[in-house]
């Protein structure tokens, strides 16, 4: 998978924890994100594709694992 720096978008995804409590209810997550210098993707060790981005609603980098990513225009 290919983004642009500079590329502004929206994450969804399912975090094993929130606000340091366990995800039971796979509560989904979506957060309006920008892909910069410091943002990359990767194959985790146990084969999950991972996200780093830069988090614009929460003002930091957060990592999605199994994401969809929806374009802004």
């Amino acid at each position: 998978m290919k983004i642009e720096q500079g590329t502004k978008f929206v994450v969804s995804y399912i975090p094993e924890k929130i606000n340091g409590q366990e995800n039971n209810k796979t509560e989904v997550v979506r957060r309006t994100a920008i892909f910069d210098e410091k943002s990359r993707v990767f194959t985790t060790t146990k084969g999950e594709t991972a996200l780093v981005y830069f988090d614009l609603e929460r003002n930091g980098y957060r990592t999605a694992k199994n994401f969809i990513i929806t374009l802004k225009g």
